[in-house]
C-alpha cells in the first residue's frame, strides 16, 4: 500500500471538504462561491489563510472565531473530515487512478447533497448538474461504464425525477374524481 499516497488524497479530500462547506452554505442562498472570501458570519471579517486550514484551524481557534469569538459550527471539520477520509479510502482502494477520482468525486458530490439538503431542504442544480456533467466526463475514460449508457441512465434519472415533481406541483393530477 502506497502510504503517501494515501496521506496526500487524504490531504486533498479536506481542502476539497473545505470548499465543498462553502458550496453548501453559500449555493442554497444563491451566492456566489469564489468571492467574497471566506469570512465569518458573525462579525464579517474575512477569514486569513492561516485560519482556514482544514480541520486544523478549527481545532487550533477552539471552534471560536479570531476575531469576535462567535463560534464556529462543528458541520466544518466534521465535513472535512468525511471528505478526507473519503478520498482517502478511495485512493488506498483503488490507487492512483481514474476509478479513484471518480469515486471520491461521487462521494463528495453526494456529501454535499446531503447536508445541503438536510439543512434547507433543497438540492441546489449545482450539485445535479454539475455531478451530471462530471459523470458524463468520468464515463468518457475507458474501463467505465460505456457513455451511451451513462448518457441513457442520466436522461432516464432526470426525466424519472422531473417527472415526479411535476406530479407534485399539480394537486390534480393524483387524486381520484372522487376525492375532495
Amino acid at each position: 500500500m502506497n502510504w503517501l499516497l494515501i496521506v496526500y488524497a487524504g490531504v486533498i479530500g479536506a481542502c476539497i471538504g473545505s470548499f465543498l462547506n462553502v458550496c453548501i452554505y453559500r449555493w442554497p442562498a444563491e451566492q456566489s462561491v469564489l468571492r467574497p472570501r471566506s469570512r465569518c458570519p458573525q462579525c464579517e471579517n474575512s477569514i486569513a489563510w492561516y485560519d482556514n486550514l482544514p480541520i486544523l484551524s478549527w481545532i487550533i481557534l477552539r471552534a471560536r472565531c479570531r476575531y469576535c469569538g462567535a463560534p464556529i459550527a462543528a458541520q466544518y471539520p466534521m465535513v472535512e473530515l468525511v471528505c478526507a477520509v473519503v478520498w482517502a479510502a478511495a485512493a488506498a482502494r483503488f490507487g492512483f487512478s481514474i476509478t479513484a477520482l471518480h469515486s471520491a468525486t461521487f462521494l463528495t458530490i453526494l456529501l454535499g447533497i446531503a447536508m445541503t439538503d438536510a439543512r434547507e431542504m433543497v438540492i441546489p442544480d449545482q450539485f445535479t448538474l454539475g455531478g451530471t456533467v462530471l459523470g458524463l466526463g468520468f464515463a468518457a475514460f475507458p474501463g467505465g461504464l460505456a457513455f451511451l449508457t451513462a448518457l441513457i441512465g442520466a436522461v432516464s434519472a432526470y426525466a424519472f425525477f422531473w417527472a415526479g415533481k411535476w406530479a407534485a406541483e399539480d394537486p390534480g393530477l393524483l387524486r381520484s374524481p372522487g376525492d375532495k
